[in-house]
């Protein structure tokens, strides 16, 4: 009886230890200080006293902790060892996806990606993140496929409806790449991205017009921002709206009177309003 008491205290005293040891590592990690963290996280695991489970978990903390780092090629072996014990737990592969991404390795991060929504269907994240992988390979249909997945399962993301245009425009479907930006502008009428992406493709279809339309709606979000400014009088110029575009252009140099190129263009758009004026007179 004695021996068993004997071996059951000193079984306590093991296992407070361990845990005094990973709430110290819990703590490092927490306060931002990741080698002392990963420090304690390995001593733990070497400590070799913990069930199946919570091994699959310190291994996961300390992929978070080498991933913190910046090296992504251990983060991913932790997270490979975290599977091996446990590999019903989606967020373990999402982590290794983040990372194998970084190494460049997208089929690998693509096999991730699909056994984490194995686990977790339909989760819009997931889906959002293989359709960056799938492009990435050159797999546009794919890619399509799940970012158009993603927007069902999350219409209010605007992100989602960006992606699906910009496949759409990669691949030379241009009605459909402006059909999905505005869906996006539907969702978030501020979203930058899509407003540029809308005054771009415009720009390439030579409706100056339109254009312009999206860039004041820029210049109105971001009243500071000479680019948007530049962005906005060149679409103007290209519409022959040289009053408006020699505005624009006067307010790029004023905001910032470095911008290259902004004396070429204020002479431009200052010719462009005297020729046409000319014409008027006629």
């Amino acid at each position: 009886m004695v021996a068993r008491r004997i071996f059951l205290t000193a079984a306590l005293l093991v296992l407070a230890g361990c845990t005094t040891t990973l709430d110290k590592a819990d703590t490092a990690f927490k306060a931002g200080q990741y080698e002392k963290a990963l420090q304690y996280y390995r001593q733990v695991i070497d400590e070799e006293k913990l069930k199946a489970p919570e091994l699959a978990g310190l291994h996961f903390k300390t992929g978070r902790t080498l991933e913190m780092l910046g090296r992504p090629d251990e983060s991913v072996e932790e997270y490979r060892l975290s599977i091996d014990i446990k590999p019903d737990d989606p967020a373990v592969y999402i982590a290794m996806a983040d990372n194998l991404d970084k190494l460049g390795l997208f089929p690998e991060e693509v096999r991730a990606l699909e056994n984490a929504l194995k686990l977790d269907k339909d989760n819009p994240h997931t889906e959002s993140m293989l359709g960056t992988a799938y492009a990435k390979l050159g797999e546009m249909d794919s890619a399509m496929e799940s970012f158009k997945a993603a927007a069902k399962h999350n219409p209010t993301d605007p992100e989602n409806f960006l992606s699906i245009g910009l496949v759409y425009d990669k691949t030379g479907k241009t009605k459909d790449a402006i059909a999905a930006w505005e869906e996006a502008i539907k969702v978030a009428p501020d979203n930058e991205t899509a407003l540029q992406d809308l005054g771009a493709v415009y720009g390439r279809l030579s409706k100056h017009a339109d254009s312009a339309k999206y860039y004041k709606r820029l210049t109105a979000l971001k009243p500071d921002a000479p680019k948007f400014h530049n962005l906005l009088g060149a679409a103007c110029y290209n519409a022959k709206m040289y009053k408006e575009a020699h505005e624009e252009f006067l307010t790029v140099q004023k905001l910032d009177p470095n911008f290259p190129g902004i004396q070429d263009s204020i002479n431009l758009a200052n010719r462009g309003m005297k020729l046409s004026s000319r014409a008027g007179r006629k």
